[in-house]
């Protein structure tokens, strides 16, 4: 047992925080106790006085191989994606290659706070299975998926419907639930470069095996246009992941920033998750997506790194993103950031918010030089959510356990 002493504070209301003193997580990582007052401790006390304690970050939409390509300035996405995202993941065909990668981005997400992530992976069945045992490894909870492509694209990262399916099927039976916390999302990249043979087959998968689903919706005007000349019989963009069967409460599609009431209707009766990526979608000038419109109609809204178009691993710089993308409190941000993420997941029984039951993935926020002693909750989350970013990141932890620490031997007593 360990009972951490800090400020702490949880996000299951949007409108404003819980607040506590205390927190007791027992040795199987489950919170067994929080309270304002100091409770009669048994086991270890860890002394977080002078910090914040807040849930783990959820990143509900980044890309493994796109670590080294941040700041990669293009005219279109398109033009991004041949021009240097493809080769990039071309590279991921070494094995070696992509352990190297992985490990550290497995490792800098732990120490941005990151607790949880849903990964793209490459279109490399390999180089998934190694990220997968790298996940493992750095102790985070995370879904990932082996991206499926099978037209306009590279030679080299194409596949086709039949080895797509058995691919998933190799590293999903392997890895999907493994230790609780790591999970396979079916990943087809997006429609411009999936026929619909190769979705309605990685659908029909994801079905029989539980799977998550991922995949790229309505970033920008000429991925639609894209779409529109490939699937003319479609109404929208919607329709055609519609008719393919990928929208359902365990897909989670990234951006979905240019849709009709009618799309996001869809969206929401078919239980379907929208991952925002404020920061992704600035750099590549994609457009701002309409938060209050989507949550109008029922949407679960979580938040993305979208890394390498987006240029943050913090989950704190994407915060402030999202804040001028739709201008929102400090305590909506940060329910979005961690409820948001546990409730597109479907995990918010178990992680997302700091209650007792729940497994207690958390960060420690040192606060300095951000805010003062006893500075009103409302004033510090917003000085966080502008200004904040890694360096105010100083422990990370999953299930009660200790990935990573600024200074490892200062609190205990």
């Amino acid at each position: 047992m360990r009972t951490y002493r800090a400020r702490i504070l949880s996000f299951e209301n949007p409108s404003s925080p819980a607040e506590y003193r205390y927190m007791s997580v027992d040795d199987e990582g489950r919170i067994v106790g929080l309270s304002r007052g100091k409770p009669a401790i048994t086991g270890e006390l860890v002394d977080y006085s002078e910090y914040l304690i807040l849930p783990g970050f959820i990143d509900a939409h980044i890309h493994l191989p796109q670590l080294h390509k941040r700041a990669m300035v293009s005219d279109s996405l398109l033009e991004w994606l041949e021009r240097y995202i493809f080769p990039a993941e071309m590279e991921f065909s070494d094995a070696d290659f992509a352990r190297k990668v992985a490990r550290e981005f497995f490792s800098t997400l732990i120490r941005n706070g990151t607790t949880t992530a849903v990964v793209y992976s490459s279109p490399h069945r390999g180089a998934t299975e190694v990220a997968f045992e790298e996940a493992m490894k750095s102790g985070m909870r995370t879904v990932i998926g082996q991206v499926l492509m099978d037209m306009n694209g590279p030679e080299e990262l194409l596949t086709t419907p039949e080895r797509a399916a058995s691919d998933i099927r190799a590293v999903a039976s392997r890895w999907h639930g493994f230790d609780g916390r790591l999970f396979y999302a079916v990943t087809p990249r997006f429609a411009v470069s999936c026929s619909m043979e190769l979705m309605r087959t990685a659908s029909e998968v994801a079905d029989r095996m539980g799977l998550y689903v991922q995949t790229h919706l309505s970033e920008q005007m000429g991925e639609i246009e894209e779409v529109r000349k490939l699937f003319p019989w479609a109404k929208s963009y919607t329709d055609v992941y519609h008719e393919a069967g990928l929208l359902g409460e365990r897909t989670v599609v990234g951006h979905a920033i240019h849709l009709s009431d009618r799309e996001r209707a869809i969206l929401a009766r078919t239980g379907t998750k929208v991952a925002h990526c404020p920061s992704s979608n600035f750099f590549l000038h994609s457009g701002v997506m309409d938060l209050r419109a989507h949550e109008r109609l029922g949407l679960t809204v979580a938040l993305g790194s979208d890394v390498g178009a987006g240029p943050f691993l913090s989950m704190l710089e994407v915060l402030r993103d999202a804040y001028y993308a739709n201008a929102m409190s400090p305590a909506k941000a940060f329910h979005l950031l961690t409820m948001g993420g546990a409730r597109a997941l479907g995990m918010e029984d178990r992680i997302g918010s700091l209650e007792v039951g729940k497994e207690a993935d958390f960060v420690v926020i040192n606060p300095e030089p951000l805010a003062e002693a006893g500075e009103d909750v409302e004033v510090l989350l917003s000085r966080l959510m502008i200004l904040g970013d890694e360096r105010n990141v100083a422990a990370t932890y999953v299930r009660g356990r200790e990935l990573w620490a600024q200074h490892q031997n200062e609190r205990k007593g």
